[in-house]
């Protein structure tokens, strides 16, 4: 399944579904319109010739409030972009009566969303330390996808630290003895002694993270996908209904067929 983000990454007709991410039960609505402002370029291009002016040539930034649906909730999005007219998907038939500019529409783009939409799921249980750099990741991955795949990685690195994996080890240099820091796959390696099914979701989300730090050409898809894989490393870890779910896998394969279930014990009034 794709992470629900993931139509954000692109241009937008209409606002996509996007969880609030105060509450993370409502979801962000677009209740007035964007504020949008032609750029110098599209300007410049209607003054040089005005008897040719072709409406694509509008576009510009728009920047607009969002508002979670949740009543109560009162949460409010500033988002900024970019936005531009391009022709209608399912243009109107042409008459006599219709006007050329109903034949365009405006399309939108995301940049910049202050508080970000959370790009993780969190458990109840999640480490704070792997909260804060998850959602480090969130607020720039419009503007700076590889930047938001490195702190992604850092997310990693302070899951590792949670789950008491040892951040540095001592090494033999010169005459003595100094500590030097592991490396984050060195971690996740110890790590999947534990946690196997774990460890390899980690090592991919790892992996996303060190193309953010040598290519320049990381999508905000790529680390979109990379938050998912962390969501599931979340949920196997801190969600009981899953750590119960693989138990029940183990107990039904060591028997090779249906386990037996624990019988509710109910009381009476």
């Amino acid at each position: 399944m794709d992470h629900p983000l993931l139509p954000l990454t692109d241009w937008f007709f209409d606002l996509p579904y996007i969880v609030c991410p105060a509450c993370s039960r409502g979801h962000l609505e677009k209740t007035t319109a964007f504020v949008t402002q032609r750029s110098g370029q599209s300007l410049q291009a209607e003054a040089g010739a005005p008897e040719g002016f072709e409406p694509e040539w509008v576009q510009g930034v728009f920047t607009g409030i969002l508002t979670c649906s949740l009543t109560g909730c009162w949460e409010r999005v500033a988002v900024a972009g970019d936005f531009e007219t391009v022709s209608k998907p399912n243009p109107p038939r042409v008459d006599a009566w219709t006007q050329e500019h109903e034949m365009y529409t405006e399309r939108h783009r995301l940049r910049f969303a202050h508080p970000a939409p959370l790009i993780v799921n969190y458990p109840p249980r999640t480490p704070e330390a792997v909260r804060k750099a998850a959602t480090a990741a969130a607020a720039v991955i419009w503007t700076d996808p590889a930047g938001a795949a490195g702190r992604l990685r850092v997310a990693v690195e302070e899951l590792m630290t949670a789950q008491k994996i040892a951040k540095s080890k001592l090494e033999k240099k010169g005459g003595g003895r100094r500590r030097a820091p592991r490396m984050a796959h060195e971690r996740i390696t110890e790590f999947a002694l534990a946690k196997p099914d774990v460890a390899r979701v980690l090592l991919a989300v790892k992996w996303i993270g060190n193309s953010g730090s040598h290519e320049s050409g990381l999508s905000a898809q790529d680390v979109l996908e990379g938050a998912q894989m962390f969501s599931h490393a979340l949920q196997l870890l801190y969600d009981p209904g899953q750590a119960d779910l693989m138990r029940r896998v183990a107990l039904v394969n060591k028997r090779r067929g249906p386990a037996p279930r624990k019988a509710t014990v109910t009381t009476g009034p």
